[in-house]
C-alpha cells in the first residue's frame, strides 16, 4: 500500500505529540528528500527539531520555509523560536515583530512570544502574552500550558497548577501540560500526585528522557531512591545528553552507596563542563559531593545559574549607609524546627539592636512549633510570605528598604534565588546553607572564614568573599545540654569503641569508607555507627564491609529521631568521623556539642573544610589532618588511645560555656561588623 505525503505528515505529527521526535524527524527527512520545497514538511521538520532541542536545524528548516512561502506567518514564528533556543533573544524578538504587530496578533504569534519569554526567563512578559491570547480564546490549551510554564518559572506553583489543569480540561492528551502539572505538584510538595501525572503521560505514550527523569525526581521526593535510581538510569539510556538525569543518577548511587561505576559517572559529568554544547544543568548541590575542584564547582554554579535563573537586574547598587542602625534581612524557608532554625535562633536574639534592625522573611512551610515561635519573636519585623511568588517576595523585601539581605538557602532544595534577581536589597549576601559559590550575579558576597576559603582562593568564587575572624558557622550556645543516653537503646555494645559518622549516606565516599574498614580491622572490639534509614543503603554498606573482611554486625545503623534524642545519643560515641569530599557540617556541630571529638581531613573545597573550621573553634586543632593518609594514621592512633579521647571529650563538655564555637553573642558582634564592612565596601566598589 502506497503511503501518501499527507499520511506521512500525519504520522510525523503524531510522533511529535508522543515525544518520539526522532521518528518524526526521520519521516520529515524522507518527505523532504523527495520534495525539498514542500513547505508543510519544512515547517513540520522545524517543529520536530524544536522539540528535539536541535535549534540550529530548526532555524535552517524555518528559513527554507520562509524563502518558499513569504505569505505565511508560520515560518517567522518558528524561526523566532529557533533563534530563542540558541539564546539569540534579540534576533528572536525581531523575527517575531511582524506577526506580533498584526491587529490582532494571532494566537500562534502570542504563543511563540510566550515561549520565547519563558526561554529568556522573562516570566511577566510571557504571562502578558498568554493573557492577551486567552482574553480572546480562553480555552486555548497551548496558551494555557505556556501560562503554566510562566507561572512555574515565576515561582507561583499554585497558579501554574491551575493553568495546567485548565489546559488538560480542554485537551486531556496535552502532554506538556500534564508533565508541567506534575512539576507543579513537586514544587507544591505533593510528590505522589506528581508521580501520578508523570505515570499517566508515560501510559499515554510519551517517551521522552525528560519525562523519565521527572518521574525519577518524584520517586526521589518520596524517599524511594531505588526506584529513582532505576528511572534516572532509564532516562540516561534514552538520552545520554540529558546531563541533569546523569547528575541525579550519580547522586542516587552515592546515597545508596552503589560505588562500582560512580567514578565513570563523575568523569562524564566533569567532561560535560568542557563542552560548551553540553546541557549546563548539573545541580550545584549534587556537585558538592562529587570529586570536583573548586574551579569545577564555580563552572557548575555559573552554568546552572545562567540556565535556570533570570538575569540579575542591571544598574542596582549599594548606597552609603544613611541610618544609625543597619537594616538587615534574612530570607529562608527554614525558620522552623530545622537545622537552620536551630542554629540561627540564638544569633537573631543576640543581635545588638543599637546597631541593627532585623527583618525575617519566611516562605514555604509555616508549621507551628515552639522553635518557630521563638524565631519569629526574635526578629524586629517578621514577614510570613508563605507560598508567595518570586516577584511578591522581592516586593515585600524592597518595601522594607533594607541595607543588606542575607540568603539562607542558595542552591539547596527550596531556594528562591530568582526573587533576588530583582535586586530587592542594595547588598545581597549568601550565608551558610550552600558551602560553595552560587555563581549568580544577584549575589554580591559570600560569608566565610580563613579556613573554609583560604586567602588567595578568591578567584574561585563568583561573589566577593567576606571572612569572619572566627569559624563562620553559627551555633546557639544557649541550647540545652544533651540528656543521658544508653548504648543498649541504640544497638551499640556497651564496651566497644564506637566510631560514628551520622552524616547522610551520600557523603560516604568509597575511599573514606575503606579507611574506616581498615580501622575496624586494626582495632578489635570496635564498631562503626552510621546513619541510614533505607534498607538498600544498609544492605550495600554491610556488603561493602564484608567484602573487606568486616563482619556485618560491626556496622550499626542509627535511625531518624527527634533532635533532643539525637543530641543525647551522639554522646554514646567515642569518636566522630568526618567525610570527604563533602564533610560534616551540622552533624559535626552536634557531635562536638555532645562532647564527642571529630576527626577531620582538610578538603580541597569549602564543603570539605568546614570540619577543620569547627574543630579549630572547639579548641582541638590536633584533630585536623591534611590528607587521607594522615587521616587514616590518626584514626588508628586515636582508636587505640581511649584515654586521649576521654580527655578531649571532657574538654568539649567543659568548654560549652567558653569555647568560641558556642559564643553566640561574640559571634553576633563579629557578624554585624562584617555586614557593615560589606555594605561599605560594596558601595565604594560601585
Amino acid at each position: 500500500m502506497q503511503v501518501t505525503v499527507a499520511d506521512a505528515l500525519k504520522r510525523a505529527e503524531d510522533a511529535v505529540r508522543c515525544g518520539d521526535v526522532r521518528t518524526a524527524r526521520a519521516i520529515y527527512g524522507q518527505v523532504l528528500a523527495a520534495l525539498p520545497d514542500h513547505v508543510p514538511a519544512l515547517l513540520g521538520a522545524g517543529d520536530a527539531a524544536l522539540a528535539d532541542a536541535d535549534f540550529v536545524a530548526a532555524e535552517q528548516s524555518f528559513r527554507r520555509a520562509a524563502g518558499r512561502d513569504r505569505n505565511r506567518a508560520s515560518p517567522a514564528i518558528g524561526l523566532a523560536q529557533a533563534l530563542a533556543g540558541q539564546h539569540r533573544f534579540g534576533d528572536a524578538w525581531a523575527a517575531l515583530a511582524a506577526p506580533l504587530a498584526a491587529d490582532p496578533p494571532s494566537r500562534g504569534a502570542l504563543a511563540a512570544g510566550a515561549w520565547i519569554a519563558n526561554r529568556a526567563h522573562e516570566w511577566e512578559r510571557a504571562i502578558r502574552c498568554c493573557e492577551n491570547g486567552l482574553a480572546r480564546a480562553p480555552r486555548d490549551a497551548t496558551l494555557l500550558a505556556l501560562l503554566g510554564d510562566a507561572q512555574l518559572g515565576a515561582g507561583n506553583a499554585a497558579a501554574a497548577r491551575k493553568a495546567y489543569e485548565s489546559a488538560l480540561a480542554v485537551d486531556a492528551a496535552r502532554h506538556d501540560a500534564r508533565v508541567g502539572l506534575g512539576v507543579a505538584f513537586l514544587q507544591i510538595g505533593l510528590p505522589e500526585r506528581a508521580g501520578r501525572e508523570f505515570e499517566t503521560a508515560l501510559a499515554q505514550g510519551v517517551k521522552t528522557a525528560g519525562l523519565l527523569a521527572n518521574l525519577g525526581t518524584s520517586w526521589l521526593a518520596r524517599g524511594d531512591y531505588v526506584r529513582a535510581e532505576a528511572m534516572f538510569a532509564r532516562a540516561v539510556d534514552a538520552d545520554p545528553r540529558l546531563v541533569p538525569a546523569l547528575a541525579d543518577l550519580a547522586h542516587c548511587r552515592q546515597y545508596l552507596c552503589i560505588w562500582e561505576e560512580l567514578g565513570v559517572l563523575e568523569e562524564r559529568l566533569a567532561a560535560s563542563l568542557d563542552d560548551p554544547q553540553a546541557d549546563p544543568r548539573i545541580s550545584p548541590f549534587i556537585a558538592l559531593a562529587l570529586h570536583f575542584t573548586s574551579a569545577q564547582q564555580l563552572t557548575v554554579a555559573r552554568r546552572w545559574s545562567r540556565a535556570m535563573l533570570p538575569a540579575s537586574v542591571a544598574g542596582a547598587g549599594a548606597t552609603a549607609l544613611r541610618r544609625d542602625r543597619l537594616r538587615i534581612g534574612y530570607l529562608s524557608p527554614d525558620f522552623r524546627d530545622h537545622p537552620t532554625g536551630r542554629l540561627m535562633a540564638g544569633l537573631f536574639e543576640a543581635h545588638d539592636r543599637s546597631r541593627v534592625e532585623v527583618f525575617g522573611y519566611s516562605y514555604g512551610s509555616a508549621q507551628d512549633s515552639p522553635l518557630r515561635r521563638r524565631i519569629a519573636g526574635a526578629f524586629d519585623h517578621w514577614r510570613d510570605l508563605g507560598g508567595s511568588s518570586d516577584h511578591a517576595i522581592a516586593e515585600a523585601i524592597r518595601a522594607d528598604a533594607l541595607d543588606v539581605l542575607i540568603d539562607r538557602k542558595g542552591h539547596t532544595q527550596g531556594g528562591r534565588l530568582a526573587a533576588l534577581a530583582e535586586r530587592p536589597a542594595p547588598v545581597q549576601l549568601h550565608y551558610m546553607s550552600f558551602p560553595a559559590t552560587l555563581g549568580f550575579d544577584a549575589i554580591d558576597g559570600v560569608i566565610a572564614d580563613d579556613i573554609v576559603i583560604p586567602r588567595g582562593e578568591e578567584a574561585l568564587y563568583h561573589e566577593r568573599v567576606f571572612r569572619l575572624p572566627r569559624c563562620y558557622f553559627v551555633t546557639d550556645g544557649a541550647q540545652l545540654a544533651p540528656g543521658p543516653a544508653r548504648r543498649s537503646d541504640h544497638g551499640l555494645p556497651e564496651q566497644a569503641l564506637v566510631l560514628a559518622s551520622l552524616n547522610q549516606s551520600y557523603k560516604i565516599s568509597p575511599e573514606v569508607f575503606a579507611i574506616w574498614m581498615h580501622a575496624l580491622t586494626e582495632v578489635p572490639g570496635s564498631v562503626l555507627w552510621l546513619f541510614a534509614t533505607h534498607p538498600a543503603v544498609m544492605a550495600n554498606l554491610r556488603a561493602a564491609a564484608e567484602r573487606r573482611g568486616i563482619a556485618a554486625e560491626r556496622i550499626v545503623f542509627a535511625q531518624r529521631v527527634g533532635h533532643a534524642e539525637h543530641l543525647a545519643r551522639i554522646g554514646c560515641a567515642d569518636l566522630a568521623l568526618d567525610t570527604l569530599p563533602y564533610g560534616s557540617h551540622t552533624t559535626g556541630v552536634d557531635a562536638l556539642w555532645a562532647g564527642v571529638p571529630l576527626l577531620t581531613c582538610r578538603g580541597s573545597t569549602f564543603a570539605g573544610r568546614v570540619g577543620a573550621s569547627l574543630v579549630t573553634a572547639a579548641g582541638l586543632p590536633e584533630l585536623i589532618t591534611d590528607d587521607l593518609s594522615g587521616y587514616a594514621k590518626r584514626l588508628i592512633g586515636l582508636a587505640r588511645d581511649r584515654s586521649a579521647l576521654r580527655a578531649m571529650s571532657e574538654s568539649l563538655v567543659r568548654g560549652r560555656a567558653t569555647l568560641p564555637l558556642w559564643d553566640t553573642r561574640s559571634f553576633a558582634a563579629d557578624f554585624e561588623r562584617l555586614l557593615e564592612r560589606a555594605c561599605s565596601e560594596l558601595a565604594g566598589a560601585r
